[in-house]
């Protein structure tokens, strides 16, 4: 299959204020968030989640395409549902940073196929690929280029699945970088890592400019209630990795000093075990920091329930307000 940019499979529409809802769908459940706007700011409009039977989805892959749909359907009907954005699952992703030539825009895709054989073990017939440029003045020579590609199957499986629960797909985009879009303030420009809990597993993603870089995903099944000895020391791992690249040596602003935490299943004491144990500064994150104020815009959900919402939340933020 010829590469494409993810967004080229599906053209946003001539109309820019269409109305849309983030989704996401994990292994255990499916979260939807919509925004709706007044003359002051966003609000929460519409949100709501659906618990998964075990054995649909496993790792994002949906197994059982019927099922998931008629699901979606029930949500769709719930919330009166038409255009949708949705995560794809972060395990099926190949994720790479590549310096190419600095060419024009539209060059980039080309200069970018050269690079695929040599970062992923998949042919490239058989994956499409999006791309990011987190500085594209940084060097007057090469940029760097964040590279994500997904395996064909994975995408058709969503498509397929959308479709046939009657819902118009805007655009489909990897999960971690949705829940950096929902998590990181617009103009933070630091790094840091994003420690995203799941079933039975936990993402770690490495941001910088707001764009994921790295990412990796540990299984947590077997470690004892309260032990994240083994998260911590991964996570320490992972901020050494970075800082020792050797285009990030030396370099401040690349330097991680804060984890923040997401996702299900949260406890109390995670932020100051996982803090404490990987001598980073962590803390909870905020879904809404880039939709509206919570000290005057109180949503319906609960802090720690909307910690579960935060790719549904970066799917379903305006474009605008994130510029």
């Amino acid at each position: 299959m010829k590469f494409k940019n993810f967004l080229d499979l599906f053209p946003p529409p001539d109309f820019l204020n269409i109305p849309y809802a983030g989704l996401s769908i994990s292994d255990t459940a499916v979260r939807c968030i919509q925004f709706s706007r007044n003359q002051k700011s966003l609000y929460l409009s519409k949100f709501a989640e659906k618990s998964l039977p075990e054995g649909l989805v496993t790792s994002g892959f949906i197994n059982n395409v019927d099922e998931v749909a008629g699901i979606l359907q029930t949500l769709k009907k719930d919330l009166r549902l038409h255009h949708i954005k949705v995560s794809l699952p972060e395990e099926k992703a190949y994720l790479f940073t590549t310096k190419i030539p600095k060419v024009g825009q539209k060059e980039i895709c080309g200069a970018i196929e050269f690079k695929m054989e040599e970062n992923v073990p998949v042919p490239v017939s058989e994956l499409v690929f999006d791309y990011a440029v987190p500085d594209p003045d940084a060097h007057n020579d090469h940029l760097n280029i964040v590279v994500s590609a997904l395996p064909v199957s994975v995408i058709d499986s969503y498509i397929e699945t959308m479709n046939k629960a009657g819902l118009s797909l805007l655009s489909l985009e990897i999960e971690s970088q949705a829940v950096a879009r929902s998590l990181l303030p617009v103009g933070d420009l630091s790094a840091c890592i994003i420690a995203h809990f799941g079933k039975d597993k936990v993402g770690l993603y490495v941001a910088y400019h707001r764009i994921v870089h790295f990412t990796s995903t540990i299984s947590t099944t077997g470690m004892a209630a309260g032990d994240f000895s083994y998260i911590s020391s991964q996570i320490k791992k992972l901020q050494i990795y970075w800082q020792t690249l050797k285009e990030n040596v030396g370099d401040e602003n690349k330097k991680i000093n804060k984890i923040i935490i997401c996702g299900e299943g949260l406890t109390s004491d995670l932020e100051s075990h996982l803090g404490v144990k990987s001598k980073i500064s962590a803390s909870l994150g905020n879904v809404w920091v880039n939709a509206f104020d919570v000290s005057r815009n109180i949503p319906e959900i609960s802090h720690s329930d909307s910690l579960k919402y935060a790719p549904a939340v970066g799917l379903a933020l305006p474009s605008d307000i994130l510029l």
